[in-house]
């Protein structure tokens, strides 16, 4: 416990940061659509489909995570004592963290960037530059792996005796978002990436959605290994 308690307010200050980062650029974003920006066909379809974007999914549970990290170590802190339910808020903390903020927040980075580089019109069409700046375009793709790894590191995570909940979480929550994809292609007829539209029809389509599901799997079971590392007396299976 002493741990936990010790790395309160730095956890405290990563989740005032992550309100800060994507509240501004929420706000920024919003009023960057106002005006005649939107009379861009482009920009109208981009508006149209934001709801679709699985970036915009982690923004919001970064959000709510960052929200609920405070409500958790606040009392912490601020040395007071803790509402019996805080108990319970803590352990639905620790199961979003492992089994969706980490894989989305990392599983969005790692794939976000090797893309763009090879050929942003795959993933961030250069029309987008026309709303959005450079700024948030990092605070959702960059930041929010210095986000999720902050966690990782000042928050100690025991091993559960059955990872079966949490990979139920995981895999609900990208299945959710496939259903999301699909079923606004089967009524609109676009994609809201580029590089679905160019493989639409090929072998590869199927496959990109194996490999998504593979390597968030993988990213699932890496982390205990780092929490092993990191945090060696917090890292017995919890009885």
């Amino acid at each position: 416990m002493k741990v936990t308690i010790s790395h309160a307010p730095h956890r405290l200050f990563g989740y005032a940061l992550t309100l800060a980062l994507h509240g501004g650029n929420s706000v920024a974003m919003y009023i960057a659509l106002q005006g005649d920006v939107m009379k861009d066909p482009d920009v109208q379809k981009l508006y149209s489909l934001r709801w679709v974007y699985l970036t915009i999914w982690n923004v919001m549970y970064q959000l709510l995570y960052a929200f609920l990290g405070i409500l958790c170590d606040l009392p912490t802190f601020l040395e007071i004592k803790e509402h019996k339910y805080l108990k319970h808020l803590k352990v639905y903390r620790e199961l979003l963290f492992v089994s969706i903020i980490l894989p989305l927040g990392l599983g969005i980075f790692s794939f976000f960037w090797p893309l763009y580089i090879y050929d942003r019109e795959m993933i961030f069409p250069s029309f987008i530059d026309r709303a959005f700046s450079q700024v948030s375009n990092h605070i959702m793709h960059t930041a929010i792996a210095p986000i999720v790894l902050w966690d990782l590191i000042f928050l100690p995570k025991y091993t559960p005796r059955s990872h079966k909940w949490n990979l139920i979480h995981t895999f609900g929550f990208y299945f959710s978002y496939l259903f999301v994809l699909f079923s606004t292609f089967a009524a609109r007829g676009i994609w809201p990436y580029p590089i679905l539209k160019t493989i639409y029809g090929t072998m590869y389509f199927p496959m990109v959605f194996v490999i998504i599901a593979l390597y968030i799997y993988g990213l699932y079971w890496g982390q205990w290994h780092i929490n092993a590392l990191l945090w060696r007396s917090n890292s017995k299976v919890k009885e």
